[in-house]
């Protein structure tokens, strides 16, 4: 009988140094900031979302809040502390990640104002700033992963993630285009292909990627089985390229055949997350892996949602609900869960790790609470909850009670790391780490 492998670490030091903790600190903070931006975005669209009126500039502007501003941002600024980490290399460039966080920045910020008050000039100008961010990151990261003496799966990951990423503007610019009279194309086919290179492609290959080393090293799950990784990205890359194909092309048979195989790919990603799940020795879970599980769940709720619309009884309100789901349900929790994790952490080895044996220095476990971290679970999922049923039935109140029962779960999130800088003593000399086992 074989041994099962030893439980993965991310090393401290090692021949790759992380960037500066400013640097994700910045990306952490901004999409913290874009968080609180949509949860009251999301009070604010609460109409809309309840007619299922997901086509609605508002409701535009807001999830792009979410996709650009919070997931986007959180990937980039974990991307830059995780290659070194995990895969051994550094990025090519600190100050290109600076300005690649500031291109990303204002590219979202006049994106999203142009959605709102409907500009396209806006959102042509946010497009090209956009661009700017991700060749940025691009440059920094992609080359770099081919040198990588380990992590090769991650890389390919995160590579296929940002493929998808540079399909999907370019398809937005073509809405964009459209908008501003240049050509005409069908809205909703644009609005399919979009989304899914965005979210399925880009954040879900970026997850699998980078989940693939993290769920199992904070769960303790280094014996789970990975055969689902070898799948998932080569059929969900087939199904974009053919959903998209079929619907930018007009071709329903096309368009059907690529969503079949992203549902494959999808119930595949679930799989293996149950196993990680399954093969966990950590239990009972923590409540920051208490919110992966719930986004979890909410994923699975998302992917049945998804084989109905798939099977033809897909309704605006349909379509809304299964936006809710992935985006607000499922990939904002895990962010939630994973930052709960390392931020922490993070910060007390660069703000308090210098000073720690000093009198009355705090310990790690004093900038975590666990009060807070319950709350804020107790929130988010009764909000979501009440998001996705209310727009399911149409039921304005329900909608509403959610949307609020949310926010007040973000700023509990956001008061977990206010309490982090009400506690921190910046010190002149500060030295930075890469990730560990919490």
């Amino acid at each position: 009988m074989t041994r099962p492998p030893p439980p993965r670490t991310l090393p401290i030091a090692g021949p790759a140094h992380p960037p500066p903790f400013r640097l994700t600190a910045k990306h952490f903070a901004a999409a913290l900031l874009w968080l609180l931006v949509g949860a009251a975005g999301l009070v604010a669209t609460a109409g809309e979302l309840a007619a299922g009126n997901f086509l609605a500039p508002h409701v535009l502007a807001v999830t792009h809040v979410f996709t650009l501003g919070v997931l986007t941002t959180t990937i980039y600024g974990a991307l830059y502390q995780f290659f070194p980490g995990a895969l051994g290399i550094a990025i090519r460039n600190i100050r290109v990640a600076h300005w690649t966080w500031g291109l990303h920045t204002m590219g979202t910020l006049l994106l999203v104002t142009g959605f709102w008050t409907w500009r396209p000039a806006l959102l042509g100008a946010g497009w090209i700033l956009l661009l700017g961010g991700v060749f940025g990151s691009s440059w920094n990261l992609l080359p770099q992963r081919r040198r990588a003496p380990r992590g090769l799966l991650v890389g390919r990951y995160v590579s296929a993630g940002h493929i998808a990423l540079g399909t999907a503007m370019l398809v937005a610019l073509a809405r964009i285009g459209n908008s501003l009279g240049w050509w005409p194309i069908d809205r909703m086919a644009v609005i399919t292909s979009h989304s899914h290179l965005a979210v399925f492609g880009f954040v879900l290959f970026t997850a699998v990627g980078v989940g693939s080393w993290m769920l199992p090293m904070f769960l303790l799950a280094a014996s789970a089985p990975t055969w689902p990784l070898r799948w998932i990205g080569p059929v969900g890359m087939a199904g974009l390229a053919l959903l998209t194909a079929g619907a930018l092309g007009g071709w329903p048979a096309a368009t059907r055949g690529g969503g079949t195989l992203v549902l494959a790919s999808a119930l595949l990603h679930l799989c293996q997350l149950v196993l990680y799940f399954r093969y966990a020795e950590r239990r009972p879970i923590d409540p920051a892996l208490a919110h992966v599980a719930a986004g979890v769940a909410h994923f699975a709720a998302a992917v049945l949602l998804g084989a109905s619309i798939l099977a033809g009884n897909g309704s605006v309100r349909s379509w809304t609900a299964y936006g809710l789901l992935a985006i607000v349900g499922w990939l904002v929790l895990l962010v939630v869960g994973v930052l709960y994790k390392i931020l922490p952490f993070l910060a007390w080895m660069n703000l308090f790790g210098p000073r720690a044996a000093q009198a009355g220095a705090p310990a790690q476990a004093d900038l975590t609470s666990t009060a807070m971290v319950r709350l804020s679970l107790a929130l988010l999922v009764p909000g979501v909850w009440g998001l996705v049923g209310g727009t399911l039935l149409g039921h304005l109140a329900l909608v509403l009670a959610g949307a609020f029962l949310y926010l007040a779960g973000v700023a509990t999130v956001l008061g977990q790391y206010v309490r982090i800088l009400l506690l921190a003593r910046p010190l002149p000399a500060q030295r930075t780490v890469t990730l560990s086992t919490k």
